[in-house]
């Protein structure tokens, strides 16, 4: 778990059939690269406010998982995937909340007409499990000194960094999606990538998309009654501290718009940014990464 601180070929024509049988078979024998797949946080749990109703060891047992359908069923979670529980613990929750005086309400009406969820010795209380950590094998720290690990919403490492995910409460009539770049030692800030969204889209999700080893292009989209849908897309060279791309694409739906993705359409581990049709598919333009930069190409 994260480490936390408190913290020779022969000539003639037969040797020419025999290199190339060689060849051939070196070839064959390479390993393939994987499709490249997005990471993507409306697939985990994010560190939220949780109505804390119990907690036990850990005895391996599947654990019931929330559901959003119906909230306030009980839930379990395992300590060891969040900054602030104890590793070998499972801890029982109800309710998920993002905004404090909503939870406050509901751990009101929990104590006073749930009293089934909770023993005397346990009363429910309002609590935050802190960042969910994505990777179940990690090798960087998460240090608490470090001001940014307390607010987020999840923490994933890749390539050697941190990447560390929150979203600010609504202020002003606006919500800010951030992830910041941190150092493996959890107290070095490499750089940081933010979008603002009205408070009415709800939440900003975001994918991470691994281009090469130290390039992360950064997809954040979400979908508001007077704006459509939004589509921030941001890349990113770790080791330069440097963004190399930066677009932006919006739309109200509709056969005849024109989407904006990321995907590994040609299966060589390293994505593309594609434009296609909503309605027929049809892309319009991909643009590909050739010599550290992407490069528009004729669409496949």
């Amino acid at each position: 778990m994260f480490p936390v601180d408190e913290g020779a070929s022969r000539g003639g024509a037969a040797g020419w059939r025999t290199l190339s049988a060689v060849c051939a078979l070196v070839v064959l024998a390479a390993p393939q690269r994987a499709r490249a797949e997005p990471l993507c946080d409306q697939d985990w749990d994010v560190g939220n406010l949780v109505i804390q109703i119990g907690e036990r060891k850990n005895d391996g047992s599947p654990l019931p998982r929330f559901d959003p359908q119906q909230p306030m069923n009980p839930y379990e979670f395992p300590g060891e995937r969040y900054v602030f529980r104890q590793k070998g613990r499972v801890y029982r929750a109800v309710g998920r909340f993002q905004d404090r005086q909503e939870g406050e309400a509901a751990l009101k009406q929990v104590y006073n007409d749930m009293p089934h969820l909770y023993t005397g010795s346990y009363p429910p209380f309002l609590s935050n499990p802190g960042a969910y950590l994505v990777d179940e094998s990690r090798t960087c720290k998460v240090n608490r000194k470090n001001p940014i690990i307390d607010p987020a919403w999840w923490i994933l490492e890749k390539d050697g960094v941190l990447l560390v995910g929150s979203q600010t409460e609504c202020k002003k009539g606006q919500l800010t999606k951030t992830i910041t770049v941190v150092s493996c030692d959890g107290m070095k800030n490499l750089m940081t990538d933010s979008v603002s969204a009205p408070c009415d889209a709800g939440r900003v999700t975001s994918c991470i998309h691994p281009v090469v080893p130290g390039v992360f292009a950064f997809n954040h989209s979400y979908s508001a009654p007077a704006q459509g849908t939004q589509v921030r897309l941001r890349v990113y060279d770790v080791p330069k501290k440097k963004r190399l791309h930066s677009l932006d694409a919006g739309h109200d739906g509709g056969p005849e718009t024109e989407l904006m993705s990321v995907q590994d359409i040609d299966n060589d581990g390293v994505p593309e940014i594609v434009h296609t049709i909503a309605g027929t598919g049809e892309r319009t333009s991909v643009l590909k990464w050739s010599k550290g930069k992407f490069a528009k190409v004729k669409a496949p």
